[in-house]
């Protein structure tokens, strides 16, 4: 028996071929997506890490300029702590 080929054949077999194609279009997508997010987390983590030490290292050096000044006027240092203090009680103590 001889095949023959009818249109309605025909259209099955193009939306079988379709589906597949398809769905090989969607995964690579999901997974070209998937890179990408990886990719800028990835940046983003390292980034967030380097102006964590560069915030670190400021720290230290601030600290360490405050440290120096306060050595070397001792007095301005307690006098200074000592007019922030009241400021702060002044402000802070309610008032009836």
């Amino acid at each position: 028996m001889a095949s023959t080929h009818t249109p309605n054949d025909s259209k099955t077999d193009d939306r079988t071929d379709t589906k597949p194609r398809a769905a090989d279009k969607v995964r690579d997508a999901v997974a070209h997506a998937q890179d990408s997010v990886q990719d800028a987390a990835k940046t983003m983590r390292t980034t967030a890490i380097e102006a964590a030490e560069r915030s670190a290292d400021h720290a230290q050096t601030l600290q360490g300029e405050f440290d120096t000044a306060v050595r070397r006027n001792p007095t301005l240092a307690v006098l200074g702590a000592l007019g922030v203090g009241m400021f702060l009680g002044l402000a802070l103590t309610k008032r009836s």
